[in-house]
């Protein structure tokens, strides 16, 4: 009777680790997930938020004859993160006019953390446009063209400020 009710060691590891196989694939299957989750340093917030502080630089004309009205501006761009947006920056941008600033106007751009790109859109009753911006670092450099053409208006170039 008493050998009925004995299990074999064999019999008891077997069940031990066929537990121990579902665990830890279970573990394996969640692992991936919970990476992806986990912010990393360097992701888009981190670098996004690199970007605020004020750039200066140069916003100049590249076709005067299609835009006449277009002048070359020594410029400020005054960068911080949108209120509740990960991947957008507003920047208030003014020029230097007889050495004070004039204010332009106020734009959301959206930052491209794998093509290191800030992107924005601007549309009035007079003008459709878009910013496209390289972020090298320190620097941003990129155009303003005139939709839907896609007609380049400016080149621009600015450096933030250390301060």
């Amino acid at each position: 009777m008493k050998s009925l009710l004995y299990r074999a060691p064999a019999l008891a590891t077997s069940r031990e680790v066929l537990l121990w196989c579902f665990i830890l694939c279970g573990f394996i299957a969640v692992c991936p997930t919970v990476a992806q989750v986990e912010p990393r340093e360097g992701t888009q917030g981190g670098e996004i938020s690199k970007l605020v502080g004020d750039w200066v630089g140069e916003s100049v004309c590249v076709n005067k004859e299609k835009f006449p009205a277009c002048n070359d501006e020594h410029v400020v761009y005054h960068v911080v993160v949108a209120s509740g947006k990960t991947d957008t920056v507003t920047i208030t941008a003014d020029k230097i006019v007889n050495g004070k600033p004039e204010a332009m106007g106020t734009f959301d751009f959206v930052y491209d953390a794998r093509r290191q790109t800030l992107t924005s859109e601007f549309k009035n009753d007079r003008v459709h446009a878009i910013f496209e911006l390289a972020v090298k670092g320190d620097l941003l450099e990129g155009t303003l063209s005139n939709l839907p053409e896609k007609t380049l208006v400016r080149r621009i170039k600015v450096k933030k400020n250390k301060d």
